[in-house]
């Protein structure tokens, strides 16, 4: 009988042991698993950080677009009412434009106003008021001599 019950505590211990490394390589077969999600959990999650700044960079790039386009509009809005006057000075010809020029000279209009009724640059309504203002003297001193 004792050798039944010392057969009985060797078989004890040795299952035991044999129950725990059963475990132990279940717990690491399934640590391993685990590590091979996290690789491909890691690699994925880096994928979507990638593409996500991607989508970022276009999304930039069309906000930036979008603003250049509203700037153009805006830019064409106000160019519109010019280029109708321009559209509308076109159609009289040009010894009328300095017909109109000279009535609107001789209210004393300021220049800026003249070269926007006449389709005309500031620069070249400036010039018409100093040779209209030379024309007049000259004219004056015709007379007067």
């Amino acid at each position: 009988m004792q050798q039944v019950s010392f057969s009985l505590c060797l078989l004890f211990p040795a299952l035991l042991s044999a129950l725990l490394i059963f475990m132990l390589l279940v717990e690491k077969k399934e640590n391993k698993l685990l590590g091979q999600q996290l690789t491909a959990t890691t690699v994925s999650l880096e994928q979507v950080r990638k593409q996500l700044s991607d989508l970022q960079e276009r999304h930039e790039k069309i906000k930036v677009f979008q603003n250049s386009l509203q700037e153009a509009e805006l830019t064409t809005k106000f160019q519109k009412p010019r280029l109708d006057s321009l559209n509308q000075g076109a159609d009289c010809s040009t010894p009328d434009k300095y017909r109109y020029f000279q009535t609107l000279a001789k209210k004393d209009m300021p220049v800026e106003q003249i070269a926007s009724v006449l389709a005309i640059s500031t620069h070249e309504a400036q010039q018409l008021v100093s040779l209209s203002k030379l024309a007049e003297g000259n004219t004056a001193a015709d007379v007067s001599g």
